[in-house]
């Protein structure tokens, strides 16, 4: 067997500088200038597939950081009354293109697979481009097809609905997991129907959702057991583009709620100081409940009641804000019991992400609630091992959670390069 000498260390310095030299001058074979010419993009789109993107409209430079763009698309999402999603894509123009902003839009249907989709909002991205690319020698170099010939395209004809915009969804999920010392099924089942037009949405939904878990440790076995059901009804009704007027009935059951069966009914009126239809970008809305309920437990409540019919009011305020620095998200809800104000709460949220300055962001997020008015709680408390399995609702007085990110980014401001090998 012959003997293995090691690598002399100049030898190997040497054989890493030529792999990385060639693997430069391979890189920088390409003729780059054609690409000088191309439009600085910057894509705002935390659930498109970039990728491929980056693949379909190879006419752009895509860079890292908003502020080094001449063009920054921002994309929003928003659902539809159908199940689909509607992506409004704004373009914003920096630099040379300031002042020159548009907005296209794509809408998928319930049933578009993600390639389906993922090439409809790509194809419109292109389309608003071309306006910033005519701009530069680029423009030349495009051509254009209308794949629209023949398909009826020209008729003014009206669209015949079957359903009168009714939308349906059933679904239906189930999971097993086993170990040794741990199983656990799970079932998941809704149904719902929607109608949502300009004037009208309407929305019934069904539910049950129980779950099986068992522990087993030291010869003994825990078990921990939870179903719920409920049925949801929401009306609303658009008064105009700044308010709206409806309301929410439903039925319901909990056993980690102490809940045997419970109804309520609650009209509601919102106020909205933007125009809805700018709702993907900017909104701060108003909205007041007042409903009725009736509670009946499955055992005692620490109040000594099997049963009892509830007044209650809510007041919601909520504000979001997606533009180009960042988003804002924040909420706040507060309510109590009509017949006794001390029996009350107050929830807020927050979701912050903001662009600080180039390469760098940060994010917060978080949740806090001050609880008054847990009218429900058993009154014979729970045991240990209900407690440790998280089958009854304990009383607290709060809850909250907080997560605090950063991150930066520097080096190269383009970003061009799909290579998807070692994924």
């Amino acid at each position: 067997m012959p003997e293995m000498r090691p690598l002399n260390l100049s030898r190997l310095v040497t054989i890493l500088i030529l792999f990385f030299a060639s693997a430069s001058l391979v890189a920088q074979s390409e003729d780059p200038n054609l690409r000088n010419h191309a439009i600085r993009v910057f894509l705002d789109c935390s659930r498109c597939d970039v990728d491929y993107i980056r693949r379909e409209m190879p006419f752009v430079n895509y860079v890292r950081d908003w502020k080094e763009a001449q063009v920054h698309i921002l994309v929003t999402r928003q659902s539809t009354g159908s199940g689909g999603i509607e992506y409004k894509i704004n373009l914003i123009g920096q630099e040379e293109f300031l002042g020159i902003d548009d907005e296209v839009s794509y809408v998928s249907t319930p049933d578009a697979t993600s390639d389906m989709v993922r090439s409809g909002y790509t194809r419109m991205m292109a389309i608003g481009l071309m306006k910033y690319v005519a701009k530069t020698p680029l423009a030349e170099y495009m051509n254009f097809r209308f794949d629209g010939e023949g398909a009826g395209v020209k008729e003014d004809k009206l669209v015949t609905d079957k359903w009168n915009s009714w939308v349906f969804d059933i679904r239906s999920t189930g999971e097993l997991e086993e170990q040794e010392s741990y199983s656990s099924l799970e079932m998941e089942n809704d149904i719902e129907a929607e109608k949502v037009t300009p004037e009208w949405k309407i929305y019934f939904a069904g539910s049950y959702d129980g779950s099986l878990r068992k522990y087993r440790y030291d010869e003994e076995e825990y078990i921990s057991r939870r179903t719920n059901y409920s049925i949801r009804h929401l009306l609303v009704n658009s008064l105009n583009d700044h308010w709206s007027l409806g309301g929410r009935a439903g039925i319901s059951s909990s056993t980690y709620g102490n809940i045997r069966f419970a109804t309520s009914l609650a009209p509601a009126i919102e106020y909205n100081i933007f125009p809805y239809s700018l709702s993907n970008r900017k909104q701060v809305r108003f909205q007041y409940r007042i409903g009725y309920g009736y509670n009946f437990y499955q055992d005692t409540t620490i109040y000594n009641k099997l049963e009892e019919g509830l007044f209650s009011h809510q007041l919601l305020a909520s504000a979001d804000f997606r533009q180009p620095w960042g988003n804002i998200n924040i909420s706040g809800q507060y309510s109590n019991y009509l017949h006794d104000w001390s029996k009350n709460s107050i929830r807020l949220w927050a979701g912050l992400y903001f662009r600080v300055f180039k390469g760098l962001s940060l994010s917060i997020s978080g949740d806090a609630a001050f609880i008054h008015d847990q009218l429900s709680l058993q009154k014979e408390g729970a045991t240990p091992e209900e407690v440790l399995l998280r089958q009854k609702q304990m009383a607290t007085n709060y809850d909250y959670s907080l997560k605090v990110g950063f991150s930066y980014t520097f080096g190269s401001i383009y970003n061009n390069i799909v290579n998807s090998r070692f994924n």
